[in-house]
């Protein structure tokens, strides 16, 4: 739960004969724990498939988050750290499934243009976007080492705050801080909105943490998640919030939100 990544020890428990994939999110820039998960999809003989959507440039046993599994998407939306403005893409170094990931972005084009043998979709990046993407990448060193720093200067501020807790690093990851969240504990843990609309009031926006997939009315009413429950996932989504995260903060901006946070 201190990740607020998939817990490893409760994955097993959850599949059934319908299970077709394990799809471990790294949420807000801190890899899952891989090599149980892909120990446990290889025993039952299903893909995995990495949500590396705000991870980019993460490690996990100083291997590369997108190569640890049969296929990685990633996002570029406008907030990741290497963005091109929308979009994203998906690796694998499976060939089939590379070609079928072709078909279906390219409106299932087989040999003759505008013959379509199934549903497929017009998800091809643009030129202009995929310049921007590379532009980016050429420093993304540069944006992962400021997202760290930033990270590590707000734990230093916030550190002995005996009622929120700051984001971890296992041993096993380098976590790259897409988002710094922090959640809040014991009897401060009702005072979220109290404490959100006060960094409002002082200028500052924060975020809410996501709200897990079984509270989602989509699934709901395809019937999915009926009678489950997942306690940590809520505890998260009520407690948790992130704070201004973005590369190009200033220390004097980060020092601002600490200081508002303490004095709340």
């Amino acid at each position: 739960m201190d990740t607020g990544n998939i817990d490893v020890e409760q994955l097993e428990k959850k599949i059934t004969k319908k299970t077709k994939a394990i799809l471990p999110v790294h949420i807000y820039g801190h890899p899952c724990d891989m090599d149980p998960i892909i120990k446990i999809a290889k025993k039952h003989r299903l893909y995995v498939v990495e949500d590396a959507a705000e991870a980019h440039g993460a490690l996990y046993k100083g291997r590369i988050i997108g190569s640890l599994s049969d296929v990685a998407c990633f996002s570029f939306y406008a907030n990741k750290i290497i963005t091109t403005g929308e979009g994203g893409m998906a690796l694998t170094s499976n060939r089939k499934i590379a070609e079928r990931l072709r078909l279906l972005k390219n409106l299932s084009f087989v040999k003759r243009r505008f013959i379509h043998h199934e549903i497929g979709f017009n998800y091809r990046m643009t030129n202009i976007h995929a310049a921007i993407g590379l532009a980016q990448l050429e420093n993304i060193d540069k944006l992962i080492n400021l997202r760290r720093k930033h990270a590590h200067f707000y734990n230093k501020l916030l550190k002995g705050l005996d009622w929120i807790n700051i984001p971890v690093e296992k041993s096993y990851a380098k976590n790259v801080y897409w988002m710094y969240g922090i959640t809040l504990k014991g009897k401060m843990r009702n005072k979220k909105k109290s404490l959100v609309n006060y960094l409002k009031g002082k200028g500052i926006e924060t975020r809410d943490f996501f709200t897990g997939m079984h509270k989602q009315p989509v699934f709901r009413k395809m019937g999915l998640f009926h009678g489950e429950r997942y306690p940590n996932t809520d505890i998260l989504a009520a407690t948790g919030l992130y704070l201004p995260s973005g590369s190009g903060l200033k220390e004097k901006e980060i020092r601002t939100v600490a200081q508002a946070i303490k004095s709340f």
